[in-house]
């Protein structure tokens, strides 16, 4: 596992839902191979959170893409997005061919530069199929809590949201909130999720800010990091420093990280 630092928000609208899988649910040609509409959920809101647009509006019908408009549109919707959680799924009804779930949604959005906005949404979607796959259909969401952050917890929920991302396989979403230099510093896209080939978890803990100045600011963190390979499995302890500025036009990124190791065990494997 990397060194370096690992570490996204929600423009909710009324009807969303994510899942860590990697192919669609028009993957598969047979009703066995589609995902479930519980799933189809959950895909929806993981690409969103990966910035994949084009993948979760491939998972609604055509009648449910209308309302939004063009693919681009669906994009520019969700422009704002940092990350969309779903959880607390429960199928209400479902035959043959339609499914209505319930969900609440952990919503985080951008406000402005430096400024992000944390909501809750109870959802309602509805689902149905179409040659065999589960497509959500519509649906409606209201918001439960509402909270908007300072700069200061901003930058820290950027900080905890990359290693969120990093846990959850959205990779393109935690390369996106890094500084370009920072980037640079991994070689590309391609060489940043290979360093985390063997990552099962990144997790930081008590974010504290130690110096700021306009649109700049370090945080003190712990990181405790779960790695897994065929040999064996390791939990590894480390005190950081991340440095994070405001960028116009893509708000709080980060731009290094240092972490000292002070702790590793090998605990029996997980698999």
């Amino acid at each position: 596992m990397k060194k370096s630092l690992r570490f996204v928000l929600v423009a909710m609208f009324l009807w969303i839902g994510a899942l860590s899988a990697s192919a669609g649910p028009k993957g598969g040609a047979s009703e066995e191979a589609a995902m479930p509409p519980v799933e189809v959920v959950q895909y929806f809101h993981h690409k969103i959170t990966d910035r994949n647009f084009e993948l979760a509006y491939d998972v609604l019908t055509e009648d449910y893409k209308s309302l939004f408009g063009s693919c681009e549109d669906f994009k520019n919707r969700y422009a704002a997005t940092l990350r969309s959680r779903p959880h607390s799924f429960r199928v209400l009804e479902q035959t043959g061919s339609s499914a209505r779930v319930s969900y609440v949604v952990e919503a985080r959005d951008w406000m402005d530069d430096a400024h992000i906005v944390e909501q809750t949404f109870v959802c309602e979607t509805v689902l149905k199929k179409v040659n065999g796959a589960w497509l959500m259909d519509g649906g409606k969401g209201k918001a439960t809590e509402r909270m908007e952050l300072t700069s200061r917890q901003s930058a820290a929920a950027v900080l905890s949201s990359y290693h969120d991302c990093i846990t959850a396989g959205e990779m393109r979403a935690a390369w996106n909130l890094l500084g370009s230099d920072y980037q640079n510093s991994f070689g590309d896209f391609s060489a940043f999720v290979n360093g985390f080939a063997t990552t099962v978890s990144s997790e930081v803990h008590d974010i504290v800010p130690v110096a700021d100045g306009p649109g700049m600011l370090n945080l003190e963190y712990t990181l405790t990091a779960k790695d897994a390979t065929e040999e064996t499995d390791v939990v590894q302890v480390f005190q950081g420093m991340a440095a994070l500025e405001v960028v116009p036009g893509r708000g709080w990124r980060i731009l290094s990280a240092e972490n000292r190791l002070v702790d590793r065990y090998f605990p029996p494997k997980w698999q």
